[in-house]
């Protein structure tokens, strides 16, 4: 089983929500107990949104300081909002085009750029996620979120789509 905190950060209209929910499917498909948690800030597109997801036996969803296993971020400037939730020795990947400061290169990736390059723009969260589960840290394999994207499309266009921007992010290397 699985043991893992993640939090997934962004903003409204980015598809962190989605992005917790996929995760969730790969957790359900590798038969892991999870529980997740969102917060949607403002509620609105453009404000704060960050989900939690822990896989293995917890009783709370929450995730508190210093204890998040892996920071997903969507949104560069939510990395400084939610920092604090990294354990030390955590992974942090971000969605970014520049250097962040405290961060190797290797867990930056411009997948803003990358899905709009691609004729996919409101795909940045799979591309971002097809890249993450690359990382050593990322609790599923790359071919069990493929699974968990055809276990989620409600239509035989949409699958396609999220598959290929999966596809895309698995081959791309950090900014």
């Amino acid at each position: 089983m699985t043991d893992c905190k993640l939090l997934i950060a962004g903003l409204g209209g980015q598809g962190v929500v989605f992005l917790s929910r996929l995760i969730s499917q790969a957790a359900l498909l590798a038969g892991d107990d999870f529980i997740t948690y969102e917060s949607h800030g403002m509620a609105m597109r453009g404000g704060s949104v960050t989900s939690q997801v822990k896989i293995g036996n917890y009783n709370s969803p929450l995730i508190g300081h210093d204890s998040a296993d892996i920071l997903l971020v969507l949104a560069e400037g939510e990395y400084e909002r939610n920092r604090h939730f990294i354990r030390s020795g955590g992974t942090c990947l971000v969605n970014s085009n520049q250097l962040v400061a405290g961060l190797p290169q290797k867990n930056l990736l411009s997948a803003t750029a990358i899905a709009v390059n691609n004729g996919l723009p409101k795909a940045v969260n799979l591309v971002f996620s097809g890249w993450a589960a690359q990382h050593q840290a990322f609790p599923y394999s790359f071919e069990l979120m493929q699974e968990a994207v055809r276990a989620m499309a409600v239509s035989p266009a949409i699958e396609t789509a999220n598959l290929k921007a999966l596809e895309i992010g698995r081959h791309h290397k950090s900014s």
